[in-house]
């Protein structure tokens, strides 16, 4: 971590206001890019945002030096934007055994190139809770358990919900 990070970490502790501002100004780019990859909506992912930086504040004495501090603060702006979609949305269902064998269909998924604007477009247009595992597992890069544990459903709800995202996906770029 550099030194710039280390001071402003250290005056935000000390409830700095301009450590703060410094701090938010560093780091509101990427804490709203992920508030927005998983929640879809500007308005809402920018109050999501808001929200994280005042959590990271408010927690700033449960940070441990030496950890990683974008990635503490990206955890938490994630798990932020993750309960502005849990009060829009239903909760996702948990499978029981018969629906747990759905086939990964083997398309053609590396030959197919498609313009970020389109995969983007694509992505508002999922339900939410397509949105999030995809956001979580493609553009955060959790792994299948991880996503279990942070929306607290069963590994296989995830895995199934994440391949139903990714055809959908693939539908609404492909049609649309």
């Amino acid at each position: 971590m550099d030194e710039t990070t280390t001071y402003l970490i250290e005056g935000c502790r000390k409830r700095n206001r301009s450590a703060q501002l410094a701090l938010y100004k560093q780091h509101a780019r990427r804490l709203y890019a992920a508030c927005y990859r998983i929640i879809g909506n500007a308005p809402e992912a920018e109050e999501a945002m808001q929200d994280a930086f005042l959590k990271v504040f408010t927690r700033i004495d449960q940070y441990r030096n030496g950890l990683c501090f974008e990635a503490w603060m990206q955890r938490i702006a994630i798990h932020t934007a993750i309960d502005y979609v849990r009060k829009q949305t239903p909760e996702l269902e948990e499978l029981t055994e018969k629906y747990t064998n759905i086939e990964d269909e083997e398309t053609d998924d590396e030959n197919i190139q498609y313009s970020v604007q389109k995969i983007k477009e694509g992505m508002q247009l999922l339900p939410a809770g397509y949105r999030v595992i995809l956001s979580l597992y493609l553009f955060e890069g959790y792994d299948m358990e991880e996503i279990s544990s942070i929306l607290n459903v069963k590994q296989v709800t995830v895995r199934t919900q994440y391949l139903r995202a990714k055809k959908k996906l693939l539908e609404l770029i492909s049609y649309g």
